[in-house]
């Protein structure tokens, strides 16, 4: 028998007389998932430690790759579109420029990709005991928050360096700055509202994973991250800003060094967006993750 359900739940106490006990699956609302995702808080950080173990697991360097990794491609990109192709980059230094945008970027892009290999990377738990899955999806994005902190210390070094060389300070350290401060939300919201939709398929399929990670390389160039929205043509503009990330990292940029333009209702169009994903993802969730274990 297949059945989602706390153990209060799934153990009724005795009835006398021996009168017969149904055991249905549980299907409550948002309201009570919440109420359960609060119950066992405590297992988010089980699973935030355990995915910060995964991290480099068996590697020689260790935690050097944590430096490595975001370091090595800021440089290539630096250098092909900073210095072979030129791209311009609003009035600041291309690499600064690209390591505000790829701070963004891949909060959300490192939180996708996490967020949906959250429940295969437990499926031998799910197995054993009774977990609320909900958990699992936010829980399991914690290195993508270290990636964000690491490349926040990549950037402030950035900062420094720039600005000592230039006589400039680039951080934009007024009021604006809570636009960079809402983007991150909104970045991290949305990676969480797609991981409600990948997260129970990748359990059967690894091709789901693969698949994502194409279309967040493509997604990646969709995005004004590696060149400046004011260097796409008018007619292409409104387009770009469809996509839910471009106003995010815009409004990142924006932020942080106050270069570019952004507007509210940008910023409204992506929280929609994001509202829309994540309901929609909840109702999928909660609907298909009761067996998934199960099947996979």
């Amino acid at each position: 028998m297949n059945f989602d359900a706390t153990p209060e739940r799934a153990i009724p106490p005795a009835v006398p007389g021996g009168a017969a006990w149904t055991i249905e699956p549980w299907s409550g609302g948002l309201r009570p998932r919440l109420r359960e995702v609060w119950q066992y808080r405590r297992l988010a950080f089980f699973f935030a430690r355990k995915s910060l173990s995964k991290l480099y697991a068996r590697t020689r360097l260790g935690w050097l790759w944590l430096f490595i990794r975001p370091l090595f491609p800021l440089l290539v990109k630096t250098m092909i579109f900073g210095g072979v192709l030129a791209v311009s980059s609003d009035g600041v230094p291309y690499f600064l420029f690209l390591v505000t945008a790829s701070t963004a970027w891949e909060l959300f892009a490192s939180a996708v990709m996490w967020g949906t290999r959250s429940l295969e990377l437990n499926r031998s738990l799910l197995r054993q005991i009774y977990v609320p899955r909900l958990i699992m999806p936010l829980a399991m994005m914690t290195p993508a928050f270290l990636t964000f902190v690491i490349y926040l210390s990549v950037l402030a070094a950035a900062m420094v360096w720039f600005g000592i060389r230039d006589g400039r300070v680039y951080l934009n350290a007024g009021p604006d700055l809570l636009y960079a401060v809402i983007a991150v939300v909104q970045a991290v919201l949305l990676a969480f509202g797609i991981a409600l939709w990948t997260s129970v398929p990748a359990m059967a399929a690894r091709d789901v994973r693969f698949t994502l990670s194409y279309v967040v390389g493509f997604w990646v160039f969709l995005t004004p991250v590696m060149y400046p929205l004011s260097s796409v043509p008018p007619e292409w503009r409104t387009w770009i800003l469809l996509n839910p990330m471009a106003p995010i990292v815009e409004a990142f940029k924006f932020g942080v060094l106050g270069i570019g333009t952004i507007h509210p209702w940008q910023l409204g169009v992506s929280a929609a967006v994001i509202l829309a994903t994540i309901a929609s993802g909840f109702l999928f969730f909660i609907r298909a993750e009761a067996d998934a274990a199960d099947r996979s």
